[in-house]
């Protein structure tokens, strides 16, 4: 049989710890009721720590989906209204110039003016197309730093980031068609994976690139005239500002001609810009019902979250009471350790 000694000192020792240890209790189960958190430190429960650990993960990534997917709907919205507003330049354009085509016309006069206003008309939609928004060009692709639509330096051909629309030589041609395929995904909370060469499944994520010349058109028709509505539109402008200031007669024969063919393909140009049109309405709309669904998803994570790491009100009460009634005890009994002069000098 062992016997052991029991000394002041060793007992001091013993009440200390255990004083320290009611305490931290104490201090734990307030924390607990003052977070309503079903523990504090990943020791008090490995298993739900773990699954809380990945429902946040979850949560952060649906949190940052969400900011994607907002930030890519607004961009487009902001597109969906320039494209409205080209549009409208283009229709205005078609009306105006469909009057003043006739030699014989009473406005004849006039095409200088009106050559003026479709000239201003195809500057400003260039302009439009220039649209930034939040530091990013819309159209410009995946180059969204730098300015999409310029003019050349004697002002007859329009560049998308410096190739010429027209496409001119097989080099631009391949370029173009190269900024055209461009893709620029982002992770809206389509599952996005990966290839095993590393590149995105393209059903898993979001194309965001907008591609300015793929809107307007871009290369030459069978007749040598441009596919670009804008570059249509400047060159009914030219055509027109050359007729004479006072009958109106046009500067070269075949202008006529050209002007009434391009007028018509500016009718095509403006066809087409609307299939783009309505495209770009419908990914909107997409992109609204994908915010409805990650709203939902964000709404069931959170569920989940709480019901691992939340701790019921009254659960949290008890646990305090009895962290504080097992506190006050440990008190009481050092008042049957401390040697009663030390207890009145700390009275």
């Amino acid at each position: 049989m062992n016997l052991y000694r029991i000394t002041t000192n060793g007992l001091m020792f013993g009440y200390k710890n255990h004083l320290q240890g009611s305490y931290k209790k104490l201090a734990d189960a307030m924390e607990k009721m003052e977070t309503g958190r079903n523990f504090n430190s990943y020791a008090e429960d490995p298993a739900a720590a773990s699954k809380a650990f990945q429902l946040r993960r979850n949560y952060w990534r649906n949190e940052a989906q969400m900011r994607n997917n907002n930030n890519v709907r607004s961009s487009f919205s902001q597109a969906y209204d320039t494209i409205d507003l080209v549009k409208n330049k283009l229709g205005w354009c078609l009306a105006n110039d469909g009057t003043l085509v006739g030699i014989n016309t009473p406005d004849a006069s006039g095409r200088q003016a009106l050559g003026q206003s479709i000239s201003e008309a195809a500057n400003a939609a260039v302009q439009s197309m220039n649209a930034n928004y939040s530091g990013n060009f819309l159209f410009a692709g995946a180059d969204s730093l730098n300015v999409p639509f310029e003019w050349s330096e004697d002002g007859s051909t329009l560049l998308y980031r410096g190739v010429d629309v027209n496409a001119a030589t097989e080099e631009d041609k391949k370029l173009l068609q190269g900024m055209v395929d461009e893709k620029t995904y982002v992770d809206i909370g389509l599952g996005m994976q990966e290839n095993l060469d590393g590149t995105p499944i393209t059903s898993t994520v979001y194309n965001s690139a907008l591609c300015g010349a793929d809107f307007l058109g871009w290369g030459t028709d069978a007749d040598g005239d441009p596919k670009n509505a804008i570059m249509i539109m400047k060159e009914i402008g030219d055509i027109l500002l050359n007729c004479n200031s006072e009958n109106g007669d046009f500067a070269q024969a075949g202008d006529e001609e050209r002007l009434n063919r391009l007028s018509k393909k500016l009718q095509t140009s403006l066809d087409q810009m609307n299939v783009k049109f309505v495209e770009l309405g419908t990914k909107a709309q997409f992109l609204n019902t994908n915010e409805t669904k990650l709203k939902s998803e964000k709404d069931t994570l959170n569920e989940q979250i709480l019901d691992v790491e939340k701790m019921e009100d009254a659960d949290a009460i008890q646990n305090m009471a009895w962290a504080q009634y097992c506190y006050n005890a440990a008190l009481k009994i050092g008042t049957n350790i401390l040697s009663e002069s030390l207890i009145d000098y700390m009275r």
